[in-house]
């Protein structure tokens, strides 16, 4: 049989990466950019991740050659709505009413997406991470048109790439994971801005005492471990005590205006050299390979 064939519009480091996954789980890839240069840039990427997988994409500045014969779109553009909703139907001019269409979106809600489309049955949303090749699980979004076989079909396409899922039955900004990640990074500024902690110590904190344990059970069954009357009193002494700030601290803004934004620029909480962040990325997907076999309870 022929090779289910996969579009991938954007070749940003997530679709580069995405395109990758499914060249190596079999698929037929095409993967569109409005320029060269970044379909060359996509090709480096995916060449880092297997240098055979190249041969199983075709790189294309045309979104016409890209959708041909597609039964499956990954969309992985900026996040902004009316840039989806206008590249998606461009796309439905394209494919077939079978044809599965997926947003990589982190922020956009699924359903303002879709109710541009005249098929908004078979669109959904595949929220990866990065980077898309190591890390284990993607997010499942289902909108309100999203239809149950849509569902079905997107955890089954999920599981042939080898990616574990969880399921968004209800919108939410930032669905589970970011949610969880952001409502962490608030308190986490907090107890800097209040000089209750070091960048350093918090960062250590977590990684040695709060990873490991979440990564072992998760925060709702360890607390089970921890006996839920135990919970109970903690709560009443602690939530009331934890940062409800809606915006982020003026010295961390300060430093965004000067152009310190991370790996990117070389500094941010911490200075970066192209060793460190070598390093650092080494260290981070050997990190998540080593508990990438764990199965969904």
């Amino acid at each position: 049989m022929e090779p289910t064939q996969v579009a991938v519009i954007g070749a940003g480091t997530m679709g580069a990466r995405i395109a990758a996954v499914f060249a190596a789980s079999g698929f037929k890839v095409a993967l569109y950019s409005r320029t060269e240069n970044s379909l060359h840039n996509a090709a480096k990427v995916i060449d880092s991740i297997d240098a055979g997988l190249t041969a199983s994409v075709t790189f294309t500045t045309s979104m016409a050659e890209c959708l041909k014969g597609a039964k499956i779109v990954s969309e992985n553009i900026a996040e902004v709505l009316a840039l989806k909703q206008q590249i998606f139907q461009e796309i439905e001019k394209h494919v077939s009413d079978d044809c599965l269409l997926t947003t990589n979106t982190s922020s956009v809600p699924v359903g303002q997406i879709a109710s541009v489309l005249a098929v908004p049955s078979r669109f959904i949303g595949l929220h990866w991470f990065n980077p898309a090749d190591v890390m284990p699980m993607v997010e499942i979004v289902c909108g309100p048109q999203t239809h149950e076989n849509t569902c079905q079909q997107a955890d089954a396409l999920c599981q042939q790439l080898g990616k574990q899922t969880v399921t968004i039955h209800k919108e939410a900004p930032g669905f589970i994971v970011n949610r969880l990640q952001y409502a962490m990074l608030r308190e986490a500024l907090h107890l800097v801005t209040a000089g209750i902690a070091s960048i350093e110590d918090v960062d250590f904190a977590v990684q040695s005492t709060l990873a490991p344990r979440w990564s072992a059970m998760g925060p709702l069954k360890l607390m089970d471990f921890a006996g839920l009357d135990t919970v109970k009193n903690v709560a009443a002494i602690l939530l009331p005590a934890l940062s409800r700030d809606e915006e982020l601290p003026p010295w961390l803004l300060a430093q965004i205006e000067q152009g310190n934004l991370g790996t990117k620029t070389g500094a941010g909480f911490y200075p970066w050299t192209a060793q460190a962040i070598e390093e650092g990325l080494a260290h981070r997907n050997a990190t998540i390979l080593a508990i990438s076999g764990m199965q969904k309870p």
